[in-house]
């Protein structure tokens, strides 16, 4: 639902429970309070909008990756044309606040900052003004503090309507100031960054080295992707499934063939006998040491995903022995948990070769733990999407 606000050159549009309900749980992924937070407004704000858009305007506009973990705003891309949202929940509207690395990244910059008021409690978000980026890097000010432009809200256009019909009508209008590039990282200090900004612990990582640095490591993809899964490893939020499905594994979780280099092709066939096909999905094992239940016997945990539709993934669970050995330990249980409740729970017989959880699909946001146990030893596997 969208309306006018008290000055009609502003839109408001309405927070449902059910999309602020979806937002939080989509959140939970970040690695600490703050980010979590951040990561709720904005996603409050990208929905709301995006939605808007997509029904009154531009029905092809999507969402772009952002870095939610430390950098606030969201990216849209409409046609050739970027829009920014820079959410706040400041009841004082007197400037607009950007975080620079959304204005002197050059492949992170816009065409429009909108500046965008997110009250989650009113259920509504507010949209008050825009600028471009030329004129944010030639009229608004620099704090070095904080590394944000800010814009007072009289060099603002107040006026949605006209940001529409610039959009529509003058495409071919200059928005971008030119940026030099910055200058690309060595791998070695890339990879001293990654260690010392990827621990949950830094709370502030943007500004914790010079811009120069900060701002080239974010630009490099592979780089930005390594820093956020080292940030929510860190912070033992659980396994991120999200990172597996963009191809991207902590150490830890290995393919097949690293640990069963002789049947791989055999453990993929028990995939699919029992669930069906997995060949279009992901597949990664993980070893966990059984320490003195069994002599120091291992067992490996398999996990499976296959995306579908609805951004729900199916998830199918094993559970194999290891080291030469042809069956699991006796009354070894594999169980799968959600907020601490038990949903079910498998246990070996004597001469069991592996045993399977059902599968199950979970959708983006969701948490679940999957448990092994044996007699007095339990170990618990947290994963998120």
């Amino acid at each position: 639902m969208t309306f006018m606000f008290a000055d009609p050159t502003e839109c408001l549009l309405e927070i449902s429970p059910s999309l602020q309900a979806q937002s939080w749980q989509q959140s939970q992924v970040y690695a600490t309070p703050s980010s979590r937070w951040r990561a709720y407004i904005n996603q409050i704000c990208l929905d709301a909008f995006l939605d808007w858009i997509k029904t009154e305007y531009i029905p092809e506009a999507t969402a772009l990756p952002a870095f939610w973990d430390v950098v606030n705003g969201s990216a849209i891309a409409v046609g050739e044309k970027r829009i920014l949202l820079i959410p706040s929940e400041a009841i004082d509207d007197s400037e607009l606040e950007v975080p620079q690395e959304w204005v002197d990244i050059p492949s992170w910059t816009a065409d429009y900052y909108l500046a965008v008021q997110v009250k989650p409690e009113g259920q509504w978000v507010r949209v008050w003004g825009y600028t471009t980026h030329q004129e944010l890097k030639s009229r608004g000010s620099y704090d070095p503090v904080d590394r944000t432009y800010c814009m007072d809200a009289r060099h603002l256009t107040k006026d949605l309507n006209a940001f529409w019909m610039t959009y529509q009508f003058c495409r071919g209008e200059a928005t971008k100031a030119a940026l030099n590039p910055l200058a690309e990282l060595p791998a070695t200090q890339a990879e001293n960054l990654l260690q010392r900004l990827g621990s949950s612990s830094v709370t502030f990582p943007r500004l914790a080295v010079p811009f120069t640095l900060w701002g080239a490591l974010l630009e490099n993809e592979q780089w930005r992707h390594r820093l956020y899964q080292n940030r929510q490893t860190s912070d033992n939020l659980g396994e991120n499934l999200s990172q597996w499905l963009a191809g991207i594994y902590s150490a830890s979780w290995q393919a097949l063939e690293t640990l069963f280099s002789s049947n791989a092709s055999n453990l993929a066939l028990n995939f699919r006998s029992a669930s069906g096909s997995v060949e279009s999905g992901i597949r990664r094992a993980k070893l966990i040491d059984l320490g003195m239940q069994i002599e120091s016997q291992s067992v490996v945990l398999l996990v499976a995903l296959i995306p579908e539709a609805n951004r729900q993934v199916s998830v199918r669970v094993q559970l194999h022995p290891m080291g030469g050995e042809l069956y699991l330990p006796a009354n070894i249980k594999l169980a799968l948990l959600s907020s601490g409740e038990l949903l079910g729970e498998v246990q070996a017989r004597s001469q069991d070769n592996y045993v399977q959880l059902p599968h199950f699909d979970v959708e983006t946001g969701e948490c679940f733990s999957i448990q092994v146990a044996l007699n007095n030893f339990q170990i618990a596997e947290n994963f998120i999407i």
